[in-house]
């Protein structure tokens, strides 16, 4: 076994990680993380699927649209299943190169019936799918309900709305020269009330190719259901639920992914108990049923009042390794355990997390695995799950310890693995999840600051009914600055808020399951200005999600370019304060045109600059553009010099050089004499321009005016607009990755 530095692979193919994230990260204070979702692997003697019947499905859901691939371009995986889902799945996938471009397609098919549960899939030409887009929205949804129309059991399924929050939360800008992609998700339906958790999502590039579905569970096959026609009023629940709001002040953590940086705010959240009411009993609904009184959350109970001793300080691999197999305890119902990599990376906090992936081999060949990690400087826990559960042969019958007792347990695991940040948490304030298949318990213990719990920092234990530890996860991101208290709106303030903005939901969803019967509740959901999780900034008194920003935006008016600022505009590429007063036609700055253009054309926050370089001596990592400039200098599109002239304004020679050198074209650029310039201005031009200045006019990225290059001239905000889109397409038809 060896020690790999910065590898995120794991070298045995039988080891896997497989993680089931939540769909919004912390989106509200009473939302429970799933418990992390391990495949373990079938040996091929148990299964008697075969490539050939998989390709068979292909050509049936999708006729003529892959007969490019071949056969031998297929690969057929191993069936797997999860530990409380014994649904078989089968996974094929090609990849394959056509006309220099990298092709890769996935299916996974289930069950008996071999249902499709997921597939993917990127065309190689994409042109019409980047802006301007080919299919509008509303062309792409029509497709998407087609697609959707010859899959077996899916009748009754209903488009929905974004109720929690996945555009708030996800609304990333890609880079113009990638394929704008339509999200649609569907839900089925009984009654015309919509089932909630068996969503069904479908992208459409705008293009008219649908590139990607998932169905989130397996299909109801048996199920009763509460009657519609004998539920409340919603008047009635609704002043139910206004009587009995109440709103509590905590600290939530957000990323901007543009930024590449976290973002503390501090937020009024509904207490605990308003995931809602039952529409038949009026009852409560909580996470772990229903109940006739509101549930209470728990007072702020730190874990440790002073700090406690780190576990192992400056922890080796070698003692890593014997800390793991101590803590994993080889037995003959697990398999044979292999540790098959550790791996160290940064942690982001000037830290070193290891990373020690293992798998457990069974002698009837079916294998699974993940990774536990530590910390270096701790010699501490910051992730574990533990797989021994999933071949367990215990008695599931046994008696199960109680929640007080698992309460107990939960902390004297984490006093013994993780003690060095326990004065930093709280115990539980919110309800407790347990399982209804394992009998599991899954405990939250928030971070405290200023005595506020904090969303989006949690240490999650999860501990079994036999008392044992199954799981256990460290945040603790790097937070230094926390907003003051002081200057918040008043929680009556808040209340008010929240009483004139909610509205109710009617849905199914499913309850605990006795064997293969399935019940579905129906239950009044609140929403808040039209989002399940939405919040109160305390400090504005506005909310994080408003509904349909899009449709109060100012527009840019241009009598050119107008659509492509305002799409700029739309995707926060383009920052303007006053849409309706801005004029286009103004000079744009190096610095600003450089923003924009990064911004325009690559995942920013990809890019990991060393903090260490400085390419340019006015602009140190202090400068609000230094990751921007940085980035340029990765890419080639500057070198480093003593100064960085951001405030000049950017000259259309200028702007022509970094076109080409972005296009990688500047080793044949810089032969600036084979060039032969046809403008009627051509002597003005600089000789260390006329290469760029050819290719970029040869290549339409930059047109000539009246047969005058105007080499000199400034760029506009318009010109550079226009511009950038030429640019994307010139990128994506030239297959050039600029962002990796």
């Amino acid at each position: 076994m060896g020690k790999f530095k910065n590898l995120g692979i794991i070298l045995t193919s039988t080891a896997f990680t497989v993680s089931l994230l939540s769909p919004i990260s912390q989106a509200s204070a009473n939302v429970q993380e799933p418990a992390e979702k391990i495949e373990i692997k079938v040996a091929s003697a148990e299964t008697n699927v075969t490539k050939g019947t998989l390709i068979k499905k292909v050509h049936e859901l999708f006729p003529g649209k892959f007969d490019f691939v071949t056969e031998n371009d297929f690969h057929l995986g191993r069936g797997h299943y999860f530990r409380n889902d014994k649904t078989i799945r089968y996974d094929l996938s090609f990849h394959k190169t056509v006309n220099d471009k990298d092709l890769y397609g996935s299916f996974t098919f289930m069950g008996n019936d071999l249902e499709l549960e997921s597939f993917y899939y990127q065309p190689a030409n994409i042109t019409e799918a980047i802006y301007p887009a080919k299919y509008s929205e509303a062309e792409a949804q029509k497709l998407a309900n087609d697609f959707l129309k010859k899959l077996p059991n899916t009748e009754g399924y209903q488009l929905q709305q974004d109720v929690y929050g996945y555009s708030y939360y996800y609304n990333i800008a890609r880079p113009l020269s990638e394929p704008i992609t339509y999200s649609f998700m569907y839900a089925p339906t009984h009654n015309n009330v919509p089932i909630m958790n068996k969503q069904i999502s479908i992208d459409v590039l705008a293009n008219g190719e649908i590139s990607s579905f998932y169905r989130y569970s397996m299909p109801i096959r048996q199920a009763t259901f509460d009657p519609v026609d004998q539920k409340k009023d919603e008047a009635g629940i609704l002043a139910q639920l206004q009587e009995n709001l109440s709103v509590e002040l905590r600290y939530t953590i957000d990323y901007d992914y543009k930024k590449d940086e976290q973002v503390v705010k501090l937020v009024y959240v509904p207490s605990s108990g308003f995931n809602g009411v039952h529409a038949l009993s009026g009852q409560w609904q909580s996470a772990n049923g229903f109940t006739s009184q509101v549930p209470k959350v728990k007072a702020v109970e730190k874990l440790s009042a002073q700090p406690l001793a780190p576990r192992k300080k400056d922890m080796t691999v070698a003692e890593v390794e014997e800390f793991v197999k101590s803590l994993l305890k080889e037995s003959s119902d697990k398999g044979k355990l292999e540790i098959d990599m550790v791996d160290e990376r940064e942690d982001g906090k000037g830290g070193i997390i290891y990373s020690v992936h293992y798998s457990y081999i069974q002698d009837n060949g079916n294998s699974f695995g993940t990774s536990l990690e530590m910390d270096k400087a701790t010699g501490e826990i910051v992730h574990y799950y533990d797989l021994s559960n999933e071949l367990s042969t215990s008695d599931e019958n046994a008696a199960t310890i109680t929640r007080d007792a698992a309460l107990t347990k939960a902390i004297d695991y984490l006093k013994e693995y993780a003690p060095s940040s326990l004065h930093k948490y709280s115990k539980p304030i919110d309800e407790v999840v347990v399982d209804r298949d394992s009998k599991d318990y899954t405990f939250t213990f928030p971070r405290v600051v200023n005595e506020l719990p904090v969303i989006g920092d949690e240490i999650t234990v999860t501990i079994g009914h036999d008392g044992s530890l199954r799981s256990m996860y460290i945040s603790n991101p790097n937070i230094q600055n926390w907003p003051s208290v002081k200057n918040v709106i008043s929680a009556e303030q808040a209340k008010e808020l929240y009483s004139e903005a909610l509205e109710l939901k009617l849905q199914y969803i499913e309850q605990n399951a006795d064997g293969d019967k399935q019940h579905y509740d129906l239950v009044y959901t609140p929403n808040f200005n039209g989002n399940s999780y939405n919040m109160v900034d305390a400090t504005t008194g506005k909310w994080l999600i408003t509904e349909d920003d899009s449709k109060e935006v100012a527009t840019i008016s241009h009598p050119t370019a107008a659509n492509e600022l305002n799409y700029l505009l739309q995707q926060n590429i383009l920052e303007v304060k006053d849409p309706a007063s801005f004029n286009a036609d103004q000079a744009v700055t190096k610095g600003e045109a450089l923003k924009i253009l990064l911004n325009s054309l690559t995942y920013g926050h990809y890019f990991r600059v060393d903090e260490d370089k400085q390419s340019f001596g006015n602009i140190d990592k202090e400068h609000p553009l230094y990751s921007v400039v940085e980035q340029a200098v990765k890419i080639g599109m500057l070198k480093p010099a003593n100064q960085f002239a951001e405030k000049e304004q950017l000259s259309r020679q200028e702007l022509a050089e970094w076109y080409i050198k972005l296009l990688r074209l500047d080793y044949t650029a810089k032969y600036n004499d084979i060039y032969k310039l046809n403008f009627a201005d051509a002597s003005s031009i600089s000789p260390e321009y006329a290469g760029y200045i050819a290719i970029a006019n040869a290549m339409g990225l930059i047109d000539a005016q009246q047969n005058n290059f105007n080499a000199t001239a400034k760029v506009t905000y318009a010109d550079l607009a226009i511009s950038a889109f030429r640019l994307a397409r010139a990128i994506q038809e030239n297959n050039i990755n600029i962002n990796y």
